[in-house]
């Protein structure tokens, strides 16, 4: 079987994660990259062996099979529907857009290619590669915690408040902290992920209510700034949402880059009539914690080692061999895009339970 020909459009730091992915997949040629940088994508092809660095996004897609999309969020979907149309196969980084109408448009191309059996469209929620949340799902799917009653969930980062990854005024973290930039704060950024997470494991919501918040700065001699230069810091940094799932259950997500002391943390609790499990994944991608059976009359919690499931880019190259779609998908994307509508509508109220719209 000939191998699968990838291009990736844009070449900035997740682009790195999406090369080195690919090169570990012998079904998977890396053959192709874009982007308006040409000097940066030169020396991303230079870095990962790329065979060509292409002048225009139509040159790339006739280079390639597959497209990862991996350019700044507002590009995702003028790239994403241009791929489609071209009947090449779609990975697109989170979210999918940067808004719901958008998101509609791209799913719906996306579903005609599915019908026409023309492509293969997943979109990046890498959390999903933990083999502690595949089998989270499974479990919740069969009923092992009986019906669903509480869910909380996190996603903590403090580079705001802490240095770990460098300091908030470097380019790299600045763009994020500002709306002109495309940056939808730390809902869009994080929240995806989290919204994600929650609804796949636990269920869909149906309705929500969210506050967002937007903290000055403090820059490296400690004054508050809510601008640097003409760069205005107004990208929401702190996210609280209760969701309301259609089962019934209520549940509690937060999610902040103030959070010091933790780097990266995404976390996950889901409690049932008849049991609870925890996913944590600073302690490991395959660590399911459960409170099961008669250990919940004791609140006794054991650690269950997960068996490693394929990444994204493995189920990514599988689907286009198979033919055989593959989650998360496009139309997932869209669908976590109206609980991040939903987020902003409510917030612009001041909060307040907010329903959510039609995704597709």
């Amino acid at each position: 079987m000939a191998k699968i020909k990838v291009g990736i459009v844009g070449t900035g730091g997740m682009a790195n994660t999406h090369a080195k992915s690919y090169a570990k997949i012998k079904d998977a040629d890396l053959n192709v990259c874009f982007d308006l940088d040409t000097g940066r994508a030169e020396e991303f092809a230079r870095q990962h062996q790329v065979t060509h660095c292409a002048s225009s996004m139509e040159e790339l897609i006739d280079r390639s099979d597959a497209v990862s999309v991996v350019t700044p969020d507002a590009h995702h979907a003028a790239i994403s529907l241009q791929v489609l149309k071209s009947g090449k196969h779609l990975l697109c980084e989170k979210p999918l857009t940067s808004n719901l109408a958008d998101a509609r448009r791209v799913a719906r191309a996306a579903k005609g290619a599915t019908r026409n059996s023309t492509s293969v469209h997943m979109i990046n929620f890498s959390y999903r590669d933990s083999s502690a949340v595949q089998e989270a799902i499974k479990m919740v799917e069969r009923g092992d915690l009986g019906e669903i009653r509480h869910v909380h969930g996190g996603y903590l980062q403090s580079w705001l408040a802490a240095d770990g990854w460098g300091h908030w005024q470097q380019p790299s973290f600045l763009w994020r902290l500002q709306t002109a930039k495309g940056s939808a704060g730390v809902l869009g950024d994080l929240g995806c992920h989290l919204l994600d997470l929650v609804t796949v494991v636990a269920g869909d919501i149906d309705a929500l209510d969210c506050t967002l918040a937007t903290f000055p700065k403090l820059d490296k001699r400690g004054r508050r700034r809510t601008k640097i230069g003409k760069a205005v810091l107004d990208a929401n940094d702190s996210a609280m949402m209760r969701l309301h799932f259609a089962n019934g259950a209520q549940g509690l997500c937060h999610t902040t880059r103030w959070a010091t002391g933790h780097k990266n943390s995404v976390n996950l609790s889901v409690h049932g009539t008849t049991g609870a499990l925890r996913i944590d994944l600073e302690a490991g991608y395959d660590k399911l914690f459960l409170c099961l059976g008669a250990d919940r009359h004791r609140q006794k919690w054991r650690t269950k080692t997960i068996r490693s499931t394929p990444n994204i880019y493995q189920r990514f190259i599988r689907s286009i061999q198979t033919g055989r779609l593959d989650q998360p998908d496009v139309i997932r994307g869209a669908q976590v895009q109206s609980y991040l509508d939903a987020c902003e509508r409510s917030a612009q109220r001041g909060g307040g339970k907010t329903p959510i719209k039609p995704w597709f």
